[in-house]
């Protein structure tokens, strides 16, 4: 695929919030102006989320829309402000609620998706829908993103960046500018904390989420965790001396004396949010350890495919049934006397070996072998051999699947057969998504097969550094006929890899 398609989608995405930022109002001669309103307005709730103002109701938002007009000296009627008010909140009319929708063109898929978003969401921790209070209102993550766009900040808003960057605005004597900027930091740790908040109430409720939620799956990178939250430490601390040697080098100067205070506070106030957020982080880690400690069957992986959810859900509800037929194939396999056995592969291979070799024999042989232990030793060099055609297939297609090893020349698909652990590793990739993080890590620190596989590839092979960083999961397709490969009959699903969000 041509460059200029990588992530095409992606990037429409984050800019159709933008473009969809007042479209379709009618509002007469405020149109052209009416992208510039609702972008202050957004900035307006911003700043009182960010300070824990909750004056953030649609009745708060109605002022903010009638104080920007008077500040760009435009004028508008009553029905233009209320018009502006609703249409930043939901689209169409007010008894529907419905989030906005836009179209963009996914360049895997080959096909036009609607994306559905919305600018701003009910807060929880200052509604009171119980007691009859209205509804307080704060911005989503579509809208944070905008902002930070705006702040020319293209790659992700990070504590790391945000310390990194008000420590450049010091050494060059933009100290409001650095003072201001802390602000978009105290909003990044805010919205994290929630984050934590909201994730630890789930995870109390219902442990199972951490098989969903596999970004929240943390305990075994608590080390880096820990490292990850001192070096930010260390760059508070680096922020304060560079604070104190300007104070003293300044002395006599009022000026930079008072701004120099107000940007102590203020560091002061984030160094103390940032250790919250840190405490919680491992807080929530040493829950889930504990959680899978103590009721390790919680966490049992469910397989990749579900009757409910694949066949049921996403096919039969979705599409509905067109032919008795399909009926028939998916549910004659539940009432069959014989049962076709797929799984484990072990128990395969074992079925189709024939010995004839007559049963005494057989049985005097087993007696004379019974004290002789054989440890079966991995020849990895197979094994990443093999793989290895794998990932080269998607570093260009992004997508694999058995239908594609079986087009390979014979003597790649003889490299499947030299280890048994080499077709194993397909089946371990039936389970949750991979992110890859393996490239700077020791090889005795991993404990999943995948990482080991991928490790020694990379070892192997440095062009397939560029997944780390990447995520790998499988996808399932309910329509698909099962692979038969070598008298194996198999599960039809894919590899895929795709950037992290």
């Amino acid at each position: 695929m041509n460059e200029s398609w990588e992530g095409f989608g992606k990037r429409v995405q984050r800019l159709n919030p933008l473009f969809e930022l007042g479209r379709g109002m009618e509002v007469g001669e405020l149109k052209p102006h009416i992208q510039t309103i609702l972008m202050q307005v957004l900035l307006s709730i911003f700043y009182r989320e960010l300070n824990d103002d909750d004056s953030r109701r649609k009745s708060d938002i109605k002022y903010m829309v009638e104080d920007s007009v008077k500040q760009m000296k435009l004028l508008a009627d009553d029905k233009q402000i209320e018009r502006m008010t609703s249409g930043l909140l939901y689209q169409g009319k007010e008894e529907y609620s419905k989030p906005f929708e836009a179209l963009y063109y996914d360049e895997i898929r080959q096909s036009w998706e609607t994306q559905v978003f919305r600018y701003v969401t009910m807060d929880e921790l200052y509604t009171n829908l119980e007691i009859g209070g209205s509804i307080v209102y704060k911005l989503t993550d579509v809208s944070q993103e905008m902002i930070f766009m705006s702040r020319e900040m293209a790659e992700e808003f990070s504590i790391t960046i945000e310390q990194l960057y008000s420590m450049q605005l010091i050494k060059n004597g933009n100290f409001r500018k650095a003072t201001r900027n802390l602000d978009h930091l105290i909003s990044r740790v805010n919205r994290l904390m929630a984050n934590e908040f909201t994730f630890q109430k789930e995870m109390i409720n219902n442990p199972k989420i951490l098989l969903i939620e596999e970004e929240w799956q943390r305990a075994d990178n608590r080390v880096e965790i820990e490292k990850q939250f001192e070096e930010e430490k260390n760059h508070f601390r680096t922020i304060t001396s560079m604070i104190d040697k300007t104070k003293r080098r300044n002395e006599e100067d009022d000026y930079i004396q008072k701004e120099l205070i107000l940007l102590q506070e203020k560091i002061g106030h984030t160094r103390q949010l940032h250790d919250r957020f840190a405490k919680l982080v491992i807080q929530n880690i040493s829950y889930e350890m504990k959680l899978k400690a103590e009721n390790p069957s919680l966490f049992w992986e469910n397989s990749l495919v579900s009757f409910r959810e694949h066949i049921y859900e996403n096919w039969f509800m979705k599409e509905g049934v067109h032919h008795f037929t399909d009926i028939e194939r998916v549910l004659s396999p539940l009432f069959s006397p014989k049962n076709e056995f797929i799984l484990p592969l072990d128990w395969i291979w074992g079925e189709q070996e024939f010995d004839e070799k007559p049963l005494t024999e057989a049985v005097i042989e087993e007696e004379a072998e019974e004290s002789i232990t054989r440890q079966h030793v991995t020849n990895w060099n197979s094994v990443i051999k093999a793989w290895s055609y794998v990932f080269q297939f998607l570093q260009t297609n992004k997508e694999f699947s058995l239908t594609d090893l079986k087009s390979m020349p014979l003597e790649v698909q003889d490299l499947w057969f030299e280890e048994s652990e080499t077709i194993d590793l397909w089946m371990m990739f039936d389970k949750k998504p991979l992110m890859v993080q393996v490239l700077h890590r020791k090889e005795e620190t991993l404990s999943d097969e995948r990482e080991i596989l991928l490790y020694k590839l990379m070892k192997e092979y440095p062009q397939f550094e560029l997944f780390e960083g990447l995520k790998i999961f499988t996808m399932f397709d309910h329509r698909a006929e099962p692979h038969h490969w070598y008298q194996m009959k198999m599960t039809p699903f894919k590899i895929c890899v795709q950037e992290e969000k």
